[in-house]
């Protein structure tokens, strides 16, 4: 991938320093700083990228030890209780995700009055407790709820910014707030102002070009608006990075098949999937949720591709898979469409 092949795909006012940054964010590591409890975030946030939670949840340990009830140390191990449940689609850890961002919220209370720690660190642990609270509200389709939080966080990365403006991991959770609201706009007329997404986009792209612990978190994130908005090459582009950095990454494998489908690349579609589903099938928390949902996709990529020996087989597949009760219930169109495929096999 050259830079002239990456510019001629821009159809946004996107600054050209910003694709540039695209195709050196795989590369380059920026410089450590003195961040205290926040100098494990580095590892932990590129351990979960990778997916690896038995060695993100070790992190957290020794973050623990190193700074024992600091609420950086509850915001880790919160981070990869959140990660783990967007990843297999499950609710189990939301009470304990809930109770570890809450108490990142106490202890960040805790060390202010005990002036043990920087405000400006405090507010950033405290922004991203709500943003996170906030995020998984919208992902249960909980709206209202979710940008109440996500309004409480942006007000705390404004906060750190006015005071640290070189304080770049900030930039990711303002940067959400923006873009989400903005795209919610029409729910949302009670807010007093709403923000443009072209800033909230500005802010995604800082914390790409400058985060020490954010940037492949900005670009999950962005992929998904850049589909949404039908920027289907810079998508591509993303995902090429973070799988480059990442190549088992889940966080950029979904989004590499989400566009291929949009493409009706079925082929490209087809490997992506039995990508992932090699992964979910070895996963120790795995729900059946994915698992259903990939091989529902593979037998459809095998329908398009003609190949309906196949497609009989993903559908077998799927339907035999385990899956918790609560599985059962929401896949049941996709798990009534492959027992239909099965059915109608050999016809």
């Amino acid at each position: 991938m050259n830079l002239t092949h990456i510019i001629r795909f821009i159809t946004r006012p996107i600054p050209l320093i910003c694709v540039v940054t695209l195709l050196i964010a795989a590369a380059v590591e920026l410089p450590a700083q003195a961040g205290g409890a926040l100098d494990t975030y580095p590892a932990l946030m590129d351990t979960l990228m990778g997916g690896n939670y038995a060695a993100a949840e070790s992190l957290c340990v020794g973050l623990e030890t190193a700074h024992p009830g600091h609420p950086a140390g509850s915001y880790a191990r919160a981070t990869v209780c959140y990660t783990r449940m967007i990843d297999m689609e499950d609710t189990l850890g939301r009470a304990e995700f809930f109770a570890l961002s809450d108490e990142c919220l106490s202890r960040c209370d805790d060390f202010e009055k005990q002036q043990r720690e920087g405000g400006v660190v405090l507010d950033y642990l405290r922004g991203s407790a709500y943003s996170t609270q906030g995020l998984l509200h919208l992902h249960e389709g909980n709206i209202l709820n979710g940008i109440r939080l996500l309004m409480s966080a942006r007000n705390l990365f404004d906060a750190v910014i006015e005071a640290q403006p070189e304080f770049d991991d900030a930039y990711l959770g303002r940067g959400a707030y923006r873009v989400s609201v903005a795209r919610y706009a029409s729910m949302l007329k009670w807010l007093p102002v709403v923000p443009d997404e072209q800033s909230g986009w500005d802010d995604l792209w800082r914390a790409v070009e400058r985060s020490r612990f954010s940037r492949y978190s900005a670009l999950s994130a962005m992929v998904w608006f850049a589909i949404e908005d039908r920027n289907l090459t810079l998508a591509d582009s993303i995902c090429a990075l973070g799988l480059a950095r990442f190549p088992d990454s889940r966080g950029f494998l979904w989004p590499k098949m989400a566009l291929e489908v949009r493409q009706e690349r079925w082929e490209d579609a087809d490997a992506t999937a039995a990508r992932l589903l090699a992964q979910y099938l070895e996963h120790p928390f795995n729900n059946g949720y994915e698992t259903i949902g990939l091989y529902w996709r593979r037998m459809v990529c095998a329908d398009h591709l003609g190949h309906s020996d196949d497609a009989a087989q993903f559908a077998r597949a799927g339907l035999a898979t385990y899956r918790t009760p609560d599985v059962e219930r929401r896949r049941r169109d996709k798990l009534r469409e492959m027992n239909e495929r099965v059915g109608t096999a050999g016809e």
